[in-house]
């Protein structure tokens, strides 16, 4: 559009190079289990050579499911702008030994979080949106010019 209308919202698919830069850019990330009723679990996390790694209590739902695929999303939003992005990985679960690198995850939640976990990525995708732009550079509510 001309700059005398604005620039309308505008919605990208992402590649994975990007996806993976932006899963670095956070450190909450939600790990979903299970098929027919999923378990969502909102985690502290890192991300290095396409390996999610988190902690977690023993017993917990992550270690239920090791061995299985599961689901990792992790989005960032920006309500002045309504703009924002999401990721989806898909991955193999699994409990792994602890070493230095998975004992420096911060962990928001209580408990004795030693079994260390990590998603190994087989695929990811994503998407941006970058919100409605007014011809004044506001950012408009509806998405529209």
């Amino acid at each position: 559009m001309s700059a005398d209308t604005g620039v309308p919202a505008e919605l990208f698919q992402l590649d994975r190079p990007t996806c993976l830069a932006l899963l670095t850019t956070q450190h909450v990330g939600r790990l979903i289990l299970g098929d027919v009723e999923p378990a969502v679990v909102p985690l502290n996390y890192r991300i290095a050579d396409d390996v999610i790694t988190f902690r977690t209590e023993p017993g917990s739902h992550a270690q239920q499911a090791a061995g299985r695929g599961v689901t990792f999303e992790v989005d960032m939003f920006d309500d002045r702008t309504r703009s924002g992005w999401s990721v989806l990985v898909r991955g193999r679960l699994d409990a792994t030994p602890a070493d230095a690198t998975e004992s420096r995850i911060d962990t928001w939640a209580p408990g004795d979080r030693d079994l260390v976990m990590t998603v190994t990525i087989d695929t990811v995708t994503g998407r941006l949106l970058r919100g409605a732009v007014d011809a004044a550079g506001r950012h408009r509510a509806d998405g529209y010019l």
